[in-house]
């Protein structure tokens, strides 16, 4: 069992990652940075914090095959004691780029429970370079344009949006240090 550092402080660590993903789930495509110095196993410092931020020992965790192994396993079970699960009844999901997600195999919710949907943490390659995107709706005053390097089937995702308000899944993308989201009230453009 390899067990890495956490948080250096804990609480005001938490404290502050909650309040900058916040942000960003607030404002769609605003990049924020979280506060770690290293990430877990093949997991970015940004990826790391955002799971020690929002899952806890009640919170299921369904990891992609492409990213799980022992380190990750070991830290999550010692930091945090989060449960695993299948992916269409996950609260939240990891998984990397290079894996391709298709968010239509995680739960979307319903229109009575919309909060039942997965929440979907993507590391990517990069947070800038890809393919240029407008987004528009709550959070955005005018209009943000973005452009990470996303897998494929995220991107007919987003193009798309097959499920209509209030389902959907929630997006968080991280690379790095540095992490942004684009919730399900977001519309895409690709420009």
């Amino acid at each position: 069992m390899t067990l890495l550092a956490s948080f250096n402080h804990p609480v005001a660590d938490s404290q502050r990652a909650f309040r900058r993903i916040l942000k960003a789930m607030s404002e769609p495509g605003v990049m924020v940075m979280l506060p770690l110095q290293q990430g877990w196993g093949d997991l970015s410092p940004a990826a790391t914090a955002t799971l020690l931020t929002l899952v806890d020992n009640e919170t299921a965790l369904w990891i992609d095959a492409a990213l799980d192994g022992d380190t990750l396993r070991s830290n999550l079970r010692f930091h945090i004691g989060v449960p695993s699960c299948e992916a269409r009844c996950a609260p939240f999901a990891l998984t990397h780029a290079a894996a391709d997600p298709d968010p239509l195999a995680f739960a979307a919710g319903d229109n009575l429970a919309p909060e039942t949907a997965t929440t979907l943490i993507i590391d990517l390659p990069a947070l800038s370079g890809g393919l240029t995107l407008r987004l528009n709706g709550p959070g955005i005053r005018e209009t943000r344009a973005i452009a990470p390097q996303l897998p494929p089937r995220v991107l007919h995702y987003l193009r798309e949006r097959p499920h209509h308000f209030p389902q959907g899944i929630d997006l968080i993308f991280t690379c790095g240090e540095s992490m942004m989201a684009v919730p399900r009230t977001t519309q895409v453009e690709v420009c």
